[in-house]
C-alpha cells in the first residue's frame, strides 16, 4: 500500500473554507481516514470570498467552473434550491454567473452533511501551536489538543495587509477600515461623503457596488498604481492551448499571448478564450521560470495579467460602468503620498501616476481594497509564528506565501515534510494561480491520495486535466 493511502490515517486540517473543507471531503473518501476539520469560525465551507458577502455579490465565473465533483452537482443543487438566479441570455444555468452565497450554502451544505453522519469531525476553535512529538498535534487556545498523523494547512485567504503610507496615526483611527469585508454601515461616514478604495481589482468592485446599493450617494474614489479595472467575460467561442507544454520565460511568453489574441480576434474569437485555454498550463510554465523570472513578472506584468485573467461577470461589469458613467466611481492612477486626520474624515494626498504634484482630496473614509495577504514574513498568527521559529514553515522570497514542493512544507535546509502540508493560498509560491476553485478541487484531489513524499509532476498533470475555460 502507498505511503499516502495507509488506512490509519488521521488527519488535522486547520482551516474550514473552502480549502480545507473541499480536501476533508476528498480525504474521507478513504472510510479509513480520520479527519478533523479546525475552524474558528462558525461555518465551514465558506471561507471569506463565500461567507463575507451579501445576498447580491456574483460569482466571477459561471456554474460550470464552479464544479467541484460532488453529489449532487453545484448545477442540479441549483435547479433544485435556486432556479431564479438563471440569468443567462441563452437559458443555460450552466453558464448563469450566481451568487457567492448560493455556492457556499451548497458547500456547507455537503460538509455540514458529513459532520451529522459523523464522516468527518468539525472542531470550533483558534489553533495557536502546531508541532509533531511522536504524534503530529494541533494546540488550541482553549488548551485542547488534537493529535493526528498530518497536518494540513488550509488557511485560506487572509485579510489585506495595511499599506505603507505616511500618516499622523490616520491608520490607526476608524476613518481606515483594514478588511474590507468590515464595511458595515454603522462603520461608515455620512451617505454623501466621499470613500476613498485602495485598489482596482476585485476586492474594490465588490465594495463599491455594497457601498452603492447600501445609499452611499457621495463619491467612491479607486486607486491604484495602474488604476486599471478587471475586464469582463465573454461567452462563446473556442482557442487552442498557446502554451501547450511550451516553458517560455516571461516576455517571450507575453508576446505568444498577445500574438495568439491577436490571431483569435481576426477568427472572430474573443481574446478571452485565448487566456482561458491556457491555464492548464500556467503552474508549468511558472514552475519552470526561475526565481528572478518571477520577480520580474510581479513588477512589470502582474497587473496586466490580473486585470485580464480574473474578470468581472457581464451584469457586474454593466453595474461597474453605470457607476463609472455617472461619476459616482472614479478610478484613477496614482499612488497616496500622505493620509492625514481631518476632522472626522481624513486628508488624502495623492501623487497620480506620471505627475509630480500631489492632489489633495478630503474623504470621510479610507477602505483597504488591495486584496488578500500573501506575505507570511511578518504575519502574527501564533501558529505559523512558532511554526517558522522552529523552521518548519519558510515564507518565500517573493511575498506570495510558504515555501513547499508538492504541497508538502519546506523546511528551513530545503526539506519537503512528511507530515505538514499546506494548500490553497498558501501554495502560491509553487503554483502561482491556486486560488481559484478548479485549481483548488485538482489540489484536494492530489492531496488526498499522495499525503506522502511529494511528487510536482502528479499535480502538474492534475492541472493540466483542468482543460480550458472561464
Amino acid at each position: 500500500m502507498a505511503a499516502g493511502q495507509t488506512a490509519d490515517r488521521s488527519i488535522l486540517i486547520v482551516g474550514g473554507g473552502l480549502s480545507g473543507s473541499l480536501f476533508a471531503l476528498r480525504a474521507i473518501e478513504n472510510p479509513q481516514t480520520r479527519v478533523t476539520l479546525i475552524e474558528r469560525g462558525g461555518a465551514l465551507g465558506r471561507g471569506v470570498a463565500y461567507g463575507a458577502c451579501d445576498h447580491e455579490h456574483l460569482l466571477n465565473v459561471p456554474v460550470f467552473r464552479m464544479e467541484l465533483g460532488l453529489s449532487p452537482s453545484f448545477e442540479t443543487w441549483m435547479r433544485e434550491n435556486r432556479p431564479q438566479e438563471l440569468n443567462t441570455d441563452d437559458g443555460e444555468l450552466k453558464d448563469s454567473f450566481v451568487t457567492r452565497r448560493s455556492f457556499g450554502d451548497y458547500v456547507e451544505e455537503i460538509v455540514e452533511r458529513a459532520v451529522a453522519e459523523g464522516r468527518l469531525r468539525r472542531v470550533r476553535g483558534v489553533v495557536t501551536e502546531i508541532g509533531r512529538n511522536g504524534e503530529a498535534y494541533a494546540l488550541l487556545q482553549d488548551g485542547r489538543v488534537l493529535r493526528g498523523t498530518h497536518v494540513v494547512l488550509a488557511t485560506g485567504n487572509l485579510p489585506p495587509k495595511t499599506p505603507k503610507i505616511a500618516d499622523d496615526g490616520a491608520l490607526d483611527s476608524p476613518v481606515f477600515i483594514p478588511d474590507p469585508w468590515d464595511v458595515f454601515k454603522d462603520r461608515l461616514p455620512a451617505s454623501d461623503a466621499t470613500v476613498l478604495l485602495i485598489g482596482t481589482g476585485l476586492t474594490m468592485v465588490d465594495v463599491a457596488l455594497r457601498l452603492s446599493r447600501s445609499g452611499h450617494r457621495g463619491p467612491i474614489v479607486a486607486l491604484s498604481r495602474h488604476g486599471l479595472l478587471p475586464n469582463r467575460h465573454v461567452h462563446g467561442g473556442a482557442w487552442r492551448n498557446a502554451f501547450d507544454g511550451a516553458r517560455l520565460p516571461p516576455r517571450a511568453a507575453f508576446r505568444l499571448l498577445r500574438r495568439e489574441a491577436r490571431e483569435a480576434a481576426a477568427q472572430g474569437v474573443p481574446w478571452q478564450r485565448v487566456i482561458d485555454a491556457a491555464r492548464p498550463s500556467l503552474a508549468g510554465v511558472w514552475i519552470s521560470w526561475s526565481l528572478d523570472e518571477r520577480r520580474r513578472f510581479l513588477r512589470h506584468c502582474r497587473t496586466i495579467w490580473d486585470v485580464r485573467r480574473h474578470r468581472m461577470a457581464k451584469a457586474v461589469a454593466v453595474q461597474i460602468d453605470r457607476l463609472t458613467d455617472t461619476g459616482a466611481l472614479q478610478v484613477k492612477a496614482g499612488r497616496i503620498a500622505k493620509l492625514s486626520r481631518s476632522g472626522a474624515g481624513a486628508c488624502v494626498e495623492i501623487l497620480p501616476r506620471g505627475k509630480r504634484e500631489t492632489v489633495g482630496i478630503e474623504v470621510g473614509a479610507v477602505i483597504n481594497c488591495t486584496g488578500p495577504r500573501s506575505s507570511f514574513d511578518d504575519l502574527n498568527e501564533p501558529a505559523f509564528t512558532r511554526l517558522k521559529e522552529r523552521g518548519l514553515l519558510v515564507p518565500d522570497e517573493l511575498g506570495l506565501g510558504v515555501k513547499t514542493f508538492g504541497c508538502a512544507a519546506v523546511d528551513r535546509y530545503g526539506i519537503p515534510s512528511d507530515w505538514l502540508f499546506a494548500m490553497g493560498p498558501l501554495t502560491r509560491p509553487e503554483w502561482w494561480e491556486i486560488t481559484a476553485v478548479p485549481e483548488i478541487s485538482a489540489q484536494s484531489h492530489y492531496l488526498a491520495k499522495n499525503l506522502g513524499p511529494a511528487s510536482q509532476n502528479t499535480l502538474l498533470r492534475d492541472f493540466v486535466d483542468l482543460g480550458s475555460g472561464i
